[in-house]
């Protein structure tokens, strides 16, 4: 996966963590158009970008830029002028697209009324194009049906490839499997075509391997250790700011989660992350569950990232108040989170203990988010919860 993809999808997911978190109306700002709640929508024009989000996200408006959408069930039928970034269960693309398509998803599907202008990078455990296509097709799955002229290159991995009668490659195939098959000449000339030969826990230890020996070569120096906690902690208090500014209200809803109801939170918490580190080898068990493992790491990422902040924020709140009267602005709250970053960074220089407190912090913090998602879900009024009493008991 690309930098610049992953940069994408992870501001895809960030984006649906806070859509799910404080739902709103669709919003314009600089000819952009925002929205997300439980089932978005996007039917309007936009000058320039369109950001979808939710657990059913459509994008269906004439979209002059480019369009983001991400959730459970994902439907694009707009027109989108330039690139389109998609990340969901579910994605179905029926609208032209004028240049490239990223799309992620357990199945992924480019119908008939579709077309891309430019490249397609797609990845799935089924994959399904059935647009024709300007430019190159990069396809990852653990089933590829494709179905469509492509005028550029295609590089197929998959452990099962169909071909499609409209199939039609002009330029070089190169597959990947595990066995050989034989590729149609219709789809593309014999000199045209090259295989390549991939054994799934071959290529987990490759990249195991390679790690290995990137942490052997870039030993940190001092200051590199003090230059990489330093963008840490900023970053760590963005993220926060971000969340203080945007949803407030969920966020204190999270906190008192934590601090009133520590016990089921943290087991909420233990059990989630089981399940996601759970799904990575149970994914590699199966050609099919292969192409979700980066989304399920970036899941994990993620999540622990804003777990901790999260986590970080209710505890360092709790010591403060307990001393001091700390001031509601997000400045005096950020500066409470920050002193409590630094003393648990500072922790971790205690053998076993200080990594213990660490994860802790995660837990309850990945236990929170869980059980603020579970209670919308399950239709617990967010005026409730944004004005819940701090001594009334936790939903």
């Amino acid at each position: 996966m690309s930098l610049q993809m992953t940069v994408r999808m992870s501001a895809i997911l960030a984006f649906v963590l806070l859509s799910v978190a404080a739902p709103r109306a669709q919003q314009t700002y600089g000819g952009d158009v925002y929205e997300s709640g439980a089932n978005a929508s996007i039917t309007a024009t936009a000058a320039r970008d369109a950001f979808v989000a939710g657990f059913s996200a459509q994008l269906d408006g004439n979209i002059g830029g480019d369009g983001h959408a991400a959730g459970f069930d994902v439907d694009v039928d707009g027109t989108i002028g330039s690139d389109l970034y998609a990340s969901g269960a579910t994605v179905t693309v029926g609208g032209p697209v004028g240049e490239d398509v990223t799309v992620m998803g357990a199945t992924v599907r480019l119908r008939r009324s579709s077309s891309v202008g430019g490249n397609a990078r797609l990845m799935g455990g089924s994959v399904t194009v059935e647009a024709p296509i300007a430019g190159s097709l990069v396809a990852s799955g653990g089933t590829i049906r494709l179905d469509a002229p492509v005028d550029g290159d295609a590089a197929l991995n998959g452990g099962d490839l169909i071909f499609g009668d409209g199939a039609r490659i002009a330029g070089t195939l190169t597959y990947s499997g595990p066995e050989q098959i034989d590729i149609p000449a219709s789809v593309a000339a014999p000199e045209r075509v090259r295989f390549v030969k991939t054994d799934a826990w071959s290529a987990m230890d490759d990249w195991r391997e390679i790690a290995e020996g990137s942490r052997r070569s870039l030993l940190p120096t001092l200051f590199g250790k003090i230059a990489a906690f330093a963008v840490t902690l900023a970053f760590l208090l963005v993220i926060a700011a971000l969340f203080l500014t945007v949803a407030p209200a969920t966020v204190e809803s999270g906190r008192r989660r934590i601090v009133e109801r520590p016990g089921a939170t943290f087991l909420a918490g233990f059990l989630t992350l089981s399940a996601l580190f759970g799904l990575v080898p149970v994914s590699a068990m199966t050609l099919v569950g292969i192409p979700l493992i980066p989304i399920v790491v970036l899941l994990i990422v993620l999540g622990w990232t804003f777990a901790y902040v999260l986590g970080a924020y209710a505890l360092s709140l709790r010591v403060a108040t307990a001393f001091w009267e700390v001031s509601e602005s997000t400045v005096a709250q950020l500066l409470v989170l920050a002193v409590g970053l630094l003393v648990l960074a500072v922790l971790n220089f205690i053998p076993i203990a200080g990594w213990l407190v660490n994860f802790t912090i995660v837990l309850l913090g990945l236990g929170a988010i869980v059980r603020l998602l579970t209670g919308w879900m399950a239709g617990t009024p967010r005026q409730h919860l944004a004005e819940t009493p701090a001594d009334a008991p936790a939903a």
